[in-house]
């Protein structure tokens, strides 16, 4: 397990690549793998910072975005050790009305595609299939979330969509989205 200084350095160099935008990465991607530099950044309201962890979950069920925002990121940190084929991690989200639907056809889709479905609409993001040490990010624009619908994200390697599940709530106010890096580095 990852100790809270390789933490803290993976999750800003989350931020670095987000603000680079080289690890962004929509539902039509494949797998991929992407490394870079540290840097210092700072949360906004319109992010929110999550693990996949070892023991298949996520560092926390629940994120909430904003109405206020144009675009939302999601930056993902694979805390683990393992190669993506083996224990990989992803950030997928969709209507929670159709997740099971989506999670069926991104096992078809198969590892080549990360098992997200190429080009389905009812995927609104979908980061790409990290190994362990990895990083990447993903924006949406918040316009594709509805107020009173609820939303589930997973993680789509084979066995991890279940457990690993949280909840996406659209929010009228502008409050922090998620974990922020300052209380990532404390845990």
């Amino acid at each position: 397990m990852s100790s809270p200084i390789s933490r803290s350095l993976l999750l800003r160099s989350a931020l670095a690549a987000a603000a680079l935008g080289a690890a962004s990465f929509a539902a039509e991607g494949q797998p991929g793998h992407a490394h870079h530099p540290a840097a210092t950044a700072t949360p906004g309201p319109c992010e929110a910072f999550i693990e996949g962890q070892p023991g298949k979950r996520f560092s926390t069920q629940e994120i909430r975005v904003s109405s206020r925002c144009d675009l939302f990121t999601v930056h993902l940190v694979h805390t683990g050790r393992k190669p993506w084929q083996q224990a990989g991690h992803n950030w997928v989200l969709a209507r929670s009305a159709d997740i099971d639907a989506v999670i069926a056809s991104g096992m078809q889709a198969g590892p080549d595609r990360a098992w997200v479905p190429r080009g389905d609409a009812r995927v609104i993001a979908a980061t790409q299939m990290l190994s362990g040490g990895e990083h990447a990010s993903v924006s949406f624009p918040v316009a594709r979330l509805k107020a009173g619908e609820q939303y589930t994200y997973y993680c789509s390697f084979p066995t991890h969509a279940e457990p690993m599940r949280g909840q996406l709530v659209l929010v009228d106010a502008a409050v922090p989205a998620g974990p922020s890096l300052a209380a990532a580095q404390n845990r």
